[in-house]
């Protein structure tokens, strides 16, 4: 249920944070995450009926409020950690976030009471398997994104191109499988919102507010105005996938998590660092099967 008592939020803020992590790493999906800690419905339902329905509004926007606060403090905590253990610990890394989708499976396969396959439910999850595939193979080199952007000479187009691009990645944020950094790295901003994100880090440590720390703060500003876009006008479509064409959906978002252990997948070594990543996978396994048992999923009916 989205309401819930202090023990409900705790965990809900939590849940937003590894959301914001996730949706922080390219490859990595905050969707699927939220599949992962079951509460992918409640924030499909919350995201699509908080402006509507007057009965729970104010439930919606407390769970909701939760979860973004939950993101944004972890994603302002832990990103210089989070990058520290990619830096260091690449495999190990990536092999534990492997282990939480692989574990998120159940998940979706209990949450409707019919997943048997027919042919429309297998050709979905072709579908949904294909689409991250094909956005893998998109990826380029991106290494220098972001190094030659001039925040002294932004127009407003640029702006405008930061809120189409936080429209188009916040639709990739709320599927499972498929990744909002991801998009922002195909569409050539990635880099840009990084170093946005840490000359805002930057401003909240002490370190002034600079000409071009100001230019940062707006590039974010317009960002996050596109991604309040996109996630409010997707979650609508996908609350009603879910509610009219449930397994058949279902389908579609498990296509897309098994799509993504492609564009994860980094190879492996038989080594010590092999054995290190294969422990990480595993608790990551273990940790997403306990929160699996521990939030059952809804059972929609047709």
């Amino acid at each position: 249920m989205v309401g819930g008592g202090i023990k409900h939020y705790i965990r809900t803020f939590l849940v937003g944070g590894i959301m914001g992590v996730a949706n922080i790493i390219p490859g990595v999906s905050g969707g699927t995450m939220a599949v992962v800690f079951g509460i992918y419905e409640d924030l499909m339902e919350a995201l699509s009926n908080f402006l509507t329905n007057r009965q729970k509004r104010w439930q919606y926007i407390r769970f909701l409020a939760v979860l973004f606060i939950g993101a944004v403090v972890v994603i302002l905590l832990l990103s210089r950690v989070l990058a520290w253990c990619f830096d260091h610990y690449p495999l190990m890394t990536v092999y534990f976030f492997m282990g939480l989708i692989l574990g998120s499976i159940p998940v979706v396969v209990r949450t409707h009471h019919d997943m048997k396959m027919n042919m429309r439910r297998i050709v979905m999850l072709i579908c949904g398997i294909a689409l991250v595939v094909i956005l893998a193979l998109l990826q380029t080199d991106t290494k220098g994104q972001g190094n030659t952007f001039n925040y002294l000479n932004i127009g407003l187009l640029d702006y405008l191109f930061f809120v189409v691009a936080g429209a188009l990645a916040a639709s990739a944020m709320i599927i499972p499988g498929l990744s909002g950094s991801f998009i922002l790295l195909l569409l050539g901003a990635y880099r840009t919102v990084l170093d946005s994100i840490s000359g805002l880090t930057d401003t909240l440590i002490g370190r002034g507010l600079t000409d071009t720390m100001r230019v940062r703060l707006l590039i974010l500003l317009a960002l996050g105005a596109g991604i309040v876009i996109g996630i409010i006008g997707f979650a609508r479509l996908m609350n009603w996938a879910l509610k009219h064409y449930p397994a058949v959906t279902m389908y579609l978002i498990l296509g897309l998590i098994l799509g993504s252990f492609y564009q994860l997948y980094p190879g492996f070594t038989f080594n010590w660092n092999g054995a290190g990543s294969l422990l990480t996978f595993v608790i990551g396994l273990f940790i997403s099967l306990k929160f699996g048992e521990e939030k059952a999923p809804k059972q929609t009916a047709h």
